[in-house]
């Protein structure tokens, strides 16, 4: 496992001459966890050595300081700079814009002082979105550079303003992309040069707590959409809110399973909890989709078959159609049951009304055609196939999910099979 730093570089002023280093970084007092650094050029640089990073990885284009890194990581390391090599760079530097190819610089040695974890990367403007996605092509090959357990810390302080918040989504992409190399990122900071007059020193600000909130954002997608509450259970948990974090753990395993009364009751222990606690923290702003999300599924007030047909529903709006096909055939057996005076849970019962539905009294009705619909494609997909002889197919099971809900939703008003 390794600490590495990932640091967009600037472009700095005009190279003039070889006496005087006129494209540093002006020297600023950072100032992290109530430790300063005076007169410090590379915000990196701070970074690195507060936390004890292994390497680091430049981003630039080819306007950056790279003779500037070379020279300053020189000093830093008590290492002779080639001088040849940095005066070469800087020329070729000073000549160089937005039209020049990526191979125009030689940054071996800047690379080689940097460390064996380190590496340049260059990059184009971002001047459009071919230029970005171009852009995005190769910052996403640090996914290869980088090995399981790493921590990764970010700097986003210098270069353009739009290459810090593309190399902020980037990583955010990066880090779901390879969930099995377990990427930590540890922090996310900016030097904030703006206020150094006014208070005397350059606070440092990690702002991960921004990017913590994409994390919150998927895990209330995932729930609302596929009632998997894993992600905002985890990130609950984290701030020691244990009881509601696993009562939405059991809630998202009992719909995964399906399990309609483990759904009815999770949902009603939820809503109680959600209603008589005060959560803090970016979980507040996300409590109505919570709130909502659970609101559809404790419903004391629907009979059992409309109870399974409303949540067949839910799994076909969420696209779960295997799922919403055979909650919906056991809806139509149960409702066949209320209206005979049948008790659903009772399997012999349940059982008996297959058969009555089968009659040559009943086979005409509307239920009857909307059972023979349905029943084969949930059989089909209870054995994991649609067998060749089944004359529904995959794209036509999909088209009619919503038909048949409606179908069967219009038919249990009437309490009757039409």
């Amino acid at each position: 496992m390794a600490k590495i730093l990932i640091s967009p570089l600037g472009v700095g002023g005009k190279f003039k001459n070889q006496v005087t280093h006129d494209r540093e970084y002006q020297g600023a007092c950072y100032q992290i966890d109530n430790i300063s650094y005076p007169q410090s050029r590379f915000m990196a640089s701070v970074l690195y050595e507060h936390f004890d990073l292994d390497g680091i990885i430049f981003i630039g284009t080819v306007k950056s300081m790279w003779e500037e890194v070379y020279r300053f990581f020189c000093e830093k390391k008590a290492v002779i700079k080639n001088d040849e090599y940095w005066l070469d760079l800087a020329l070729k530097i000073d000549h160089l814009n937005y039209e020049s190819t990526l191979d125009s610089l030689d940054l071996s040695k800047v690379t080689e002082i940097l460390g064996e974890r380190s590496k340049c990367i260059l990059i184009k403007y971002g001047i459009n979105q071919p230029e970005l996605w171009e852009n995005f092509d190769t910052i996403i090959q640090i996914i290869d550079f980088l090995k399981k357990g790493d921590k990764i810390y970010i700097d986003i302080t210098h270069s353009f303003r739009s290459l810090s918040l593309f190399l902020f989504l980037t990583t955010t992409f990066l880090k779901d992309l390879v969930s099995e190399k377990e990427i930590e990122i540890a922090g996310v900071y900016y030097g904030m040069l703006d206020v150094t007059r006014e208070i005397g020193y350059t606070p440092v600000v990690d702002l991960k707590p921004l990017f913590d909130i994409t994390a919150w954002i998927k895990g209330a997608y995932s729930l609302k959409s596929y009632g998997d509450g894993r992600l905002i259970a985890e990130l609950l948990k984290a701030q020691s809110e244990e009881q509601i974090a696993n009562q939405i753990n059991l809630l998202s395993q009992a719909l995964n399973i399906n399990d309609v009364t483990a759904i009815k009751d999770k949902s009603g222990i939820l809503k109680n909890s959600l209603q008589n606690k005060v959560v803090n923290g970016p979980f507040k702003y996300l409590r109505k989709v919570l709130e909502n999300f659970v609101q559809k599924f404790a419903r004391s007030s629907l009979t059992e078959s409309e109870y399974q047909l409303e949540l067949a529903g839910w799994y076909f709006d969420n696209q779960r159609y295997a799922t919403g096909y055979i909650t919906l055939t056991e809806a139509v057996i149960t409702y066949i049951c209320e209206i005979n005076n049948k008790d659903p849970k009772i399997k012999v019962e349940r059982e008996l009304m297959k058969d009555f539905i089968h009659k040559s009294e009943n086979r005409d009705s509307k239920l009857a055609e909307l059972y023979f619909k349905v029943n084969p494609i949930r059989n089909s997909i209870a054995h994991a196939l649609l067998e060749k002889n089944n004359s529904t197919s995959e794209k036509k099971a999909i088209e009619q999910a919503k038909k048949c809900y409606q179908e069967a939703k219009e038919i249990f008003i009437t309490r009757t099979l039409i």
